[in-house]
């Protein structure tokens, strides 16, 4: 079957030019009612949504604390694990999060912060430069 015989739906979440979009390709129009009923039936659709309003929490936040991206140090195990938990008290210069890392203006401090508009908290790494400093680094978020 050629490309433009096959099928393709777009499914867009609002008309706004930032609306998620899933797209959705089949060979035959079997194929795509069987995609399209699996869709909705699977879980898949929330598990978007959900997805998609981290990313944009995500965004917003990062935004607002002036954050930059960083580039993943790699080893991410994709596997399904629960965070291990923060031990009762850390040791001194330490967090229960580890060792605070450095960067090229000292150790990066660690913050602990409620998010604005849903429950919970969110914390990174700073770094110890100057708010408004232009070289200072990017926060580094801890998962």
């Amino acid at each position: 079957m050629s490309e433009s015989e096959k099928f393709s739906v777009t499914l867009k979440s609002h008309g706004g030019h930032d609306a998620t979009w899933v797209v959705i390709k089949a060979d035959s129009q079997a194929e795509l009612v069987d995609l399209l009923d699996g869709y909705t039936k699977t879980g898949i659709s929330a598990l978007i949504g959900e997805a998609v309003s981290a990313l944009r929490a995500e965004e917003t936040l990062g935004a607002q604390l002036g954050a930059r991206p960083v580039e993943h140090p790699g080893n991410y195990d994709r596997g399904a694990q629960a965070p291990a938990p923060a031990p009762a008290q850390a040791p001194a210069g330490q967090t229960p999060y580890g060792t605070p890392p450095t960067c090229p203006h000292g150790q990066k401090r660690f913050l602990e912060k409620p998010y604005k508009n849903k429950p919970g908290t969110w914390r990174a790494w700073a770094c110890p430069a100057p708010q408004g400093t232009p070289d200072a680094c990017s926060l580094e978020f801890i998962r």
